[in-house]
């Protein structure tokens, strides 16, 4: 077989490797060995330029010391051969490296190097691969047109496997925040308290990536309604888990018929534990005793919610303490206040009052009142979609809110 012969077998053989295969460590593999075996070479790597630094890194070597191109950078921007390559997108052969200043002393036993710029079809240079020999003068033009060749399908490669890449991660973050949504959508009231003398009801609307929020009614065995209405730190699939063991803990605890402090403080020091303080959950609790109407609550570090009386004047229920996870050893105490008829108390996380329109202004706690004062007439029902209705055209501007929105109105008849 000639040298011709064998030199497009050779290609041919790497290309249809490169093409099949989606794991881009195996494609570095085939291309170092079908240079090998037109090209003899000592050391080899391959370079990408880090798009937030311009360092250069190594993608695949072979024949340099592990601690040359294990770091996190291979080489600063702008030095060396390959630097040299990249900068000026052509390639370049260096017969005696110890009469080039631009070398890089990585291998003391090299003589002579090579370089080629991986360039993509858009004419980006996205690295350079780099052949070093132990001799010098080891390199000609035939050997850098071959390179050449090699970088020109690297670049197709990279590009290929990359894409297949983020394809899959995107389909892995999607499973996931699928997932995450329905363990949300689990702990979400089925149905709603039929209270003597009170309208009660409360709703989700989710945006594209998966919060914290959860809200809830729980049944006590002393006759009084439990409500709750908390906000995760933080997104996805771990938020959600979170919630799930915040909702376990909390119904553990409202169960046994401890006091309201006792409850939170259970919870706090239970929470603090299993996520290291890593995480926190912003919580409004509180007990309705339909007979007196009055209400016993805890807030810890949420929304404050908004008390609209029916002879116009309101309140924004106001209980510092810590939002739950944060401090092993929180401590929390009740607050109470009476209803009267015709009062609407709004639950809300801050995914409603944060939403923000074309000139970057909140929806605010004001706007808020409005929007219940105007439909105040209506169910509760009504009230939670026609607020939440509010909020995504305020924001429709700028592509809608970008968290949960979730809202509870408790309606006095």
């Amino acid at each position: 077989m000639s040298v011709n012969e064998k030199t497009i077998e050779t290609l041919i053989a790497a290309v249809r490797k490169a093409s099949s295969s989606l794991d881009l460590d195996e494609v570095l593999e085939t291309i170092f060995d079908s240079i090998k075996e037109l090209i003899d070479y000592s050391a080899a790597v391959v370079g990408l330029i880090d798009s937030k630094t311009g360092a250069v890194q190594a993608l695949k070597a072979r024949g340099y010391p592990p601690e040359e191109t294990m770091g996190e950078e291979f080489l600063e921007p702008g030095r060396g051969i390959i630097g040299w390559v990249i900068a000026h997108k052509t390639g370049q052969i260096v017969d005696d490296v110890k009469k080039d200043s631009r070398y890089v002393r990585s291998r003391p036993e090299t003589g002579s190097e090579m370089a080629a710029p991986i360039i993509r079809v858009d004419g980006e240079v996205i690295g350079a691969i780099n052949l070093e020999a132990d001799w010098e003068e080891g390199y000609d033009e035939r050997d850098l047109q071959l390179l050449t060749m090699f970088a020109s399908l690297l670049a197709s490669a990279i590009d290929h496997t990359l894409l297949y890449r983020n394809a899959v991660r995107q389909r892995e973050v999607e499973s996931e925040l699928q997932l995450a949504r329905r363990v949300v959508e689990s702990l979400l009231p089925r149905s709603f308290p039929q209270v003597a003398g009170f309208d009660i009801y409360g709703m989700t609307i989710p945006v594209s990536e998966v919060g914290g929020d959860y809200f809830d009614f729980i049944d006590s065995v002393t006759d009084r309604l439990g409500v709750i209405m908390a906000d995760v730190s933080g997104k996805g699939l771990a938020a959600a888990l979170i919630m799930v063991t915040f909702r376990a803990y909390m119904h553990a605890t409202i169960i046994n018929e401890f006091a309201m402090r006792v409850v939170m403080s259970r919870v706090n020091k239970l929470l603090h534990h299993s996520t290291a303080g890593d995480r926190f959950i912003t919580t409004f609790y509180g007990l309705i005793d339909p007979e007196t109407r009055r209400l016993l609550y805890i807030i810890a570090g949420h929304n404050p919610p908004m008390l609209l009386r029916a002879d116009g004047t309101n309140r924004l229920l106001e209980n510092r303490g810590f939002p739950l996870g944060v401090f092993d050893n929180s401590h929390y105490s009740e607050s109470v206040i009476d209803f009267q008829s015709g009062d609407i108390l709004v639950l809300y996380t801050d995914g409603v009052t944060e939403a923000r329109n074309a000139r970057d202004e909140n929806f605010g706690t004001e706007r808020l009142e409005q929007e219940v004062r105007k439909v105040s007439d209506r169910s509760a029902r009504e009230i939670c979609e026609l607020v939440t209705t509010a909020v995504r055209e305020y924001s429709s501007e700028v592509g809608g809110p970008e968290d949960d929105l979730t809202i509870s109105i408790i309606k006095v008849k």
